[in-house]
């Protein structure tokens, strides 16, 4: 074996798959070596509300790997909603409900004959802030992240903070429980909780209701009219969240992100103001933006294969 050879393999050990399975979309995206590659591929998260959840990710899979012509040694998947104790089973994925129940890990696993990692999505998207992004040389940090759901994270030490299991879902927590719970009626959590006030579906919900393409609904925050006082209402409800948060975990750094802040026109310094004066006094958190989008999955997936690789080391040992 020439020297090339043995560094190409050394690489192709490597290789890993990064799976980031949102409300909307699907992303894939590889890490070989300690370098990104210039590969992204979108499908609708649609395809896995239907039929056989698990044969249309090993499709999916076997597209990345035809198309790139590299076979990962590890997939880790962004898993929106909570994970069992063991890793494997996904316990509920509210904006994905065909995953309840399955053992994603072992399952795809034994199909693909890859190593396979599950990771809620709001830690791996932190992970991958702390190792290229705008967590670098930070600690005590706390991600909160806005897309078609709302996702949080806490690592402190380089560990992220699970509570008894699993932590800091706050999209589920209750929030305007006072507008829809009446003596008539049970208490609806899905149309009380955060995320019916404070997401991207909310989000939607408001530009249906005054007929604006969704792309361009924040170009009108600032004209004065009904939708801007809406939108002015929606970023209001973030800023709680968010200090709630802060008042909970008490982090020194504070990441902000997700596909709904990073939307034309978002109003980020309103965002700001409102959370300096919502969080309570005596915290004074740094406040960042996240700066690799969708790329932090990726690099927080190539944090979590190395770390597996140093165990399993360990343990062959």
């Amino acid at each position: 074996m020439t020297v090339t050879e043995s560094l190409l393999r050394d690489e192709m050990s490597t290789a890993v798959l990064a799976i980031d399975i949102g409300g909307t979309h699907i992303k894939l995206g590889y890490a070989l070596g300690a370098t990104a590659l210039d590969y992204q591929r979108l499908f609708s998260t649609d395809e896995l509300r239907v039929g056989d959840p698990i044969g249309v990710l090993v499709r999916m899979i076997r597209t990345a790997f035809e198309e790139t012509g590299v076979r990962a040694h590890s997939i880790v998947v962004a898993v929106p909603g909570f994970i069992d104790s063991d890793g494997d089973r996904i316990l509920h994925a509210e904006n994905v409900s065909s995953l309840d129940g399955i053992a994603l890990a072992s399952e795809l696993r034994s199909r693909t004959q890859c190593d396979v990692l599950l990771e809620r999505d709001a830690v791996l998207t932190l992970i991958g802030e702390i190792e290229a992004g705008a967590g670098r040389n930070a600690d005590h940090i706390l991600g909160v992240f806005f897309g078609t759901g709302i996702g949080a994270a806490f690592i402190s030490g380089g560990t992220p903070f699970r509570g008894a299991g699993w932590a800091l879902e706050v999209g589920a927590m209750p929030f305007r429980i006072d507008q829809y719970e009446t003596d008539a009626g049970p208490y609806d959590q899905r149309s009380s909780c955060l995320e019916a006030f404070a997401s991207g579906y909310a989000l939607r919900a408001i530009a249906q209701r005054h007929e604006v393409a969704i792309e361009k609904v924040f170009l009108a925050i600032d004209t004065g009219s009904q939708v801007a006082e809406e939108l002015s209402i929606f970023v209001n409800y973030q800023a709680i969240a968010i200090s709630i948060v802060i008042a909970t975990m008490c982090p020194s750094t504070v990441l902000l992100g997700g596909g709904v802040l990073d939307m034309k026109g978002y109003p980020r310094a309103k965002l700001f103001d409102q959370i300096r004066r919502y969080a309570p006094h005596s915290m004074s958190p740094d406040l960042r933006w996240c700066e690799l989008g969708w790329g932090a999955v990726i690099h927080g997936a190539l944090a979590l294969h190395r770390r597996a690789s140093r165990v399993q080391k360990v343990l062959r040992s």
